[in-house]
This record gives structure tokens, C-alpha cells and sequence, in this order.
């Protein structure tokens, strides 16, 4: 092969590299849901009281692996723009039923400005005269 050819497909591969560094990741990352829900359990019990917080982080772990799982089911169908503002694992204390919460909002506020086109449209409520019951 020519030296030119040779330095169009190392150049073509270095490039197709550096696409793929930035790239989207394939799934749902991952994240230490373990130290999120003891920090999250500890301060519900300093702030609610009356539980504990082996209970609360039973809770809080059994909730993070349900929203793991509907990520992962869920996950090609959010917007990679949804995503990449949702889904930051180096942000506040990462939470799949933070991340989960974030994406359905973004989709069902997407939703209701098309079904919805104007939300800045007049409502006009029925005239009731004063005094008047049903």
C-alpha cells in the first residue's frame, strides 16, 4: 500500500476514535446507589424521625433498582438531548429515581405542548351569578 494510503486510513481511524470518545454512552450508567440512599436515609431520619435507617435504606435501594430497571427498559426511547441534561452521575447525590423523574418530565411536557399548542389561550370559565348554587 502507498504511504499516503496508509496515512488516510490512520488518519481516518484516529478520527473515527476521537468520535467515539465523545459518543454517547450505549445504556444507562451506572451509579453508587448504595451511597447515595445512606446519605439520603440518614438525613430522613434526622429530619423526619420515627424510622430507621436500615429502613429507610431498604426503601431507598428497592426504589433506585426499580428505576434502574425502567431506564434500562425505557432508555432508546428518551431524547439524547433529555439524557445528556438528566442523567449526570457527577451531580448532587445520583439517583436513578432522580434521572427517571428528569426524563419523564422532559417527555410529558414535550407531550403536552404538542396536544396542548397554546398554553397562553384565554380559558374561559361559565358565568355564575352571585349567590347562585347549583
Amino acid at each position: 500500500m502507498h504511504p499516503t494510503g496508509i496515512l488516510a486510513v490512520l488518519a481516518a481511524l484516529v478520527s473515527y476514535s476521537a468520535v467515539a470518545a465523545f459518543a454517547e454512552p450505549a445504556g444507562v450508567p451506572t451509579t453508587d446507589v448504595q451511597k447515595t440512599c445512606r446519605a439520603a436515609s440518614g438525613a430522613m431520619v434526622q429530619l423526619m424521625g420515627g424510622s430507621s435507617p436500615e429502613h429507610d435504606l431498604e426503601i431507598c435501594l428497592s426504589a433506585e433498582q426499580r428505576a434502574r430497571e425502567q431506564l434500562v427498559k425505557d432508555w432508546a426511547t428518551y431524547l439524547s438531548g433529555d439524557r445528556a441534561q438528566c442523567v449526570r452521575t457527577t451531580v448532587y447525590l445520583p439517583s436513578y429515581v432522580e434521572w427517571l423523574t428528569c426524563l419523564e418530565m422532559e417527555r410529558d411536557v414535550r407531550k403536552m405542548k404538542i396536544d396542548q399548542p397554546n398554553p397562553n389561550a384565554a380559558t374561559t370559565l361559565p358565568f355564575v351569578r352571585p349567590g347562585t348554587l347549583w
